[in-house]
């Protein structure tokens, strides 16, 4: 195995460390481990990149979040004040520290493997638990510093040394509020519950975080009046409760010498909080923690789930899938759907983010004046065509109906009495219909009819219609795989990024063509019936594959 920095570093402390009880080779060797583990792992950031197998992921990942924080970075030649890009750029790189722990870190903070494996043997349960410790603090700081390093970089040369040494500072503070708030959070999860039960509520708490982070993002710039190239900022009570805020406040006294209360209060609060949080995870959250963590291996309530074959599914599968097989297949794909968590967790951000960013853009308009005229001008506008956004995001989700964990378990379609691949297919994708982008759509449309009003009946239609279209498009031309086929890490994403951006672009069109048939008499219901047919032509045709036209594991 490779010697790695970290190892090297600690090398540097072995007598301090032995001094208070840790057996350091016990360390060194439970780290380089959990270090060279770490380097075969395909983050979230290069799970679209092919061939990954054959490159330094640690060093290719670190670049990507490199590249990302050099994106960000821009921000601060930004003709602003500093006090608005210190609130951006810090909120863009807490965002992305998080979504990254949330993506890829919980298997690091959530492993227990190496307890099982190690403590019934001679090892320390101390030198262990440092290990941890140390592997975790490692795994964040390695992240947050190459999404922040091009920052301070620039911060350096646009407003001197001092300001970047202030910057750097908060960065680490920023890493230890960041871990705390996670464990607490996990923390609390693992003090309620037990075993399957308890994992199903991690999977979701993970989805929930993921979109709750990006909600609270957009209140970011809600702070400010931006008119033309001027900013305006009048400081009120629920500013305290943003972290950007705590952060930006030292750098803005730095650069533009204002000690105005709010700034000096706002400053101690982002010394305070995260200092008594790190206190607070090591004393308290830590050795609970470990305790409640050997939870996950309980797995009592496995064989407990309710049966989900109610009456009403029963009938929505007879309706939707007439022959036998093809009904098989719809239950096989929905239930696999609810079991697997490793898809659901990618899965269901992207599902939400579908139905939370069409409104992202529609309720701009709310926070242009008064709330009332808002609200009147969305009712008389064209904005519901936001929807498409949703709609794009929904239709592309489908490439995941071919991942799954148990994907070696695919030698079962050979087995199959099933002359055509077409049954498979056709059955996988109205399970995916009926079981996601029904209940989504549904959902838009009656958000989108209480704001505007009953007069968008026809475009609703319209919008699913074109769903439909997009969703059958993507399927057949992206979906090589047969349902629950192919490994996550495993899949050749790359050539499926150029077609979402191709879908997105698709949408885009059919949207254009949508908001022109507006101004036509009759001609949304004109485009209805046009859409129908092109949906129903493009569906005959979807399915006519061979087997050896699709790749699956054998």
């Amino acid at each position: 195995m490779k010697e790695f920095v970290l190892i090297r570093l600690l090398d540097k402390t072995a007598g301090a460390l032995k001094k208070n009880d840790i057996d350091y080779l016990q360390l060194r060797m439970i780290l380089k481990i959990k270090l060279t583990l770490d380097s075969r792992n395909v983050p979230t950031v290069l799970s679209g990149t092919r061939n990954i197998e054959n490159r330094n992921i640690p060093l290719l990942s670190m670049f990507m979040y490199g590249f990302m924080g050099l994106m960000i970075s821009i921000f601060v030649w930004v003709p602003f004040s500093t006090f608005y890009k210190m609130n951006i750029i810090l909120g863009m790189i807490i965002f992305m520290i998080l979504a990254t722990m949330i993506s890829d870190f919980s298997t690091v903070l959530l492993d227990v493997k190496d307890k099982n494996i190690l403590m019934p043997r001679p090892v320390k349960e101390k030198t262990l638990k440092l290990a941890k410790t140390i592997h975790v603090f490692y795994y964040l700081v390695r992240i947050t510093l190459a999404l922040s390093g091009p920052t301070i970089v620039m911060c350096y040369f646009k407003y001197g040394m001092l300001f970047s040494l202030v910057f750097l500072l908060e960065i680490i503070l920023i890493s230890g509020l960041v871990m705390f708030l996670t464990s607490i959070l996990y923390f609390l999860i693992l003090r309620l519950f037990d075993g399957e039960k308890l994992k199903d509520i991690i999977n979701y708490f993970q989805i929930t975080l993921t979109v709750f982070i990006t909600i609270a993002y957009q209140f970011i710039g809600r702070m400010f009046d931006v008119s033309e190239t001027s900013v305006h900022f009048v400081p009120k009570w629920w500013n305290y409760l943003i972290p950007t805020t705590w952060f930006a406040a030292p750098l803005n006294m730095l650069a533009e010498k204002d000690f105005a209360g709010f700034y000096m209060y706002s400053a101690a609060l982002a010394v305070i909080i995260p200092v008594i949080s790190f206190g607070v995870y090591i004393k308290y959250i830590v050795p609970y923690f470990e305790r409640n963590l050997q939870k996950l291996n309980n797995s009592s309530g496995k064989n407990q789930k309710k049966e989900r074959n109610s009456g009403l599914q029963k009938l929505v599968s007879a309706a939707a899938c007439p022959d036998m097989q093809e009904r098989a297949v719809f239950k096989f794909t929905r239930d696999m759907i609810s079991s697997e968590r490793k898809l659901k967790l990618q899965l269901y951000p992207s599902l939400v983010f579908a139905f939370i960013m069409p409104f992202i853009f529609i309720f701009m308009n709310l926070f242009k004046g008064n709330f009332a005229e808002g609200l009147v001008r969305i009712k008389g506008s064209n904005t519901y065509l936001c929807v498409y956004i949703g709609i794009a995001m929904a239709s592309i989700s489908v490439s995941f109906i071919s991942k799954s964990e148990k994907f070696r378990g695919a030698w079962i379609y050979k087995a199959l009495p099933v002359e055509k691949p077409a049954i498979i297919l056709r059955g996988a994708l109205k399970a995916f219909i009926f079981k996601f982008n029904l209940p989504l759509i549904t959902v838009l449309s009656l958000a989108c009819v209480l704001l505007y009003g009953p007069r968008i009946i026809p475009d609703i239609i319209l919008m699913f219609i074109n769903m439909l279209l997009l969703l059958i498009c993507f399927f057949r031309i992206a979906t090589k795989s047969l349902p629950f086929s192919q490994e996550f890490q495993g899949m050749k994403q790359g050539t499926n990024a150029a077609l979402s951006f191709a879908l997105l672009f698709l949408s885009g069109f059919l949207a254009l063509i949508h908001f022109g048939a507006k101004f036509i008499p009759f001609g949304v219901t004109v485009n209805i019936a046009v859409s129908a047919v092109i949906t129903m032509i493009i569906w005959h045709y979807c399915f006519k594959t061979d087997w050896k036209d699709l790749e699956y594991t054998s």
